[in-house]
């Protein structure tokens, strides 16, 4: 059952507490007299940045829940989308010190999806898989991998790491808790969850959802996307 959007808003506006926060102490910095400890404005862009990502995500959520009956699908590269967003994640993780990795390997057709849903989906996951990163003590072990791979039912597409403890259980009970629990993931990921909730309240709008996957020994969230058979024509 798909979480509700007024549980998602919740989570939305826990989370947004955290950028918000940072915003804050780096203006009073700035304003500070005498002051020791200069403002980070790279800092301060990519907070603002990652907090206004998840605004528009949620919104266009629900836009995609209301147009979900008559929603345009059309076919969408993966790989293209997945580049892309590994390079608008780089400067975020990079002040979380987790590294972005991109495991593609072999040429994929489209898939039908709504493509700035699909792009906002997977971004809004990537910051939220980027904060659990980061809350592992290893610093070495910090990498968010997105990949891809081919299935009998689609290709999954998918942000793995060091998640050793997720299970399907675990992303069950995190759904239910949404909005009503601060840390509905426990010690797995810290806040809200937003990003993740967000991620996939839009792919279900596609006939998709996030699911815990597996790839290269790795666990995390991934989502089963569908060929264009338009295109698997041609």
């Amino acid at each position: 059952m798909p979480t509700g959007a007024g549980d998602v808003l919740a989570a939305v506006a826990e989370q947004l507490k955290v950028p918000l926060t940072v915003i804050a102490r780096q203006a009073e910095l700035a304003h500070m007299a005498g002051r020791t400890q200069a403002a980070d404005p790279l800092l301060v862009q990519t907070q603002a940045d990652a907090a206004l990502q998840l605004v528009d995500s949620y919104l266009l959520g629900l836009q995609l829940l209301r147009e979900q009956t008559q929603l345009q699908l059309e076919p969408v590269s993966v790989p293209s989308t997945i580049v892309d967003i590994a390079h608008t994640l780089t400067r975020f993780a990079k002040q979380y010190n987790v590294d972005i990795e991109v495991d593609i390997t072999g040429r994929y057709q489209p898939v039908m999806a709504h493509a700035r849903g699909l792009r906002a989906a997977l971004l809004s996951l990537g910051y939220g898989l980027v904060e659990a990163q980061a809350a592992i003590e290893d610093q070495r072990r910090r990498r968010l991998r997105l990949a891809m791979h081919r299935t009998p039912g689609g290709i999954v597409t998918g942000m793995y790491g060091t998640y050793n403890t997720i299970c399907a259980a675990q992303w069950r009970t995190a759904l239910q808790l949404c909005g009503r629990a601060a840390q509905p993931f426990g010690t797995l990921a810290p806040g809200s969850g937003a990003g993740l909730f967000v991620a996939d309240t839009i792919l279900r709008c596609m006939d998709s959802r996030l699911h815990v996957g597996h790839h290269a020994r790795q666990r995390g969230l991934a989502a089963m996307l569908h060929p264009s058979r338009q295109m698997q024509l041609v």
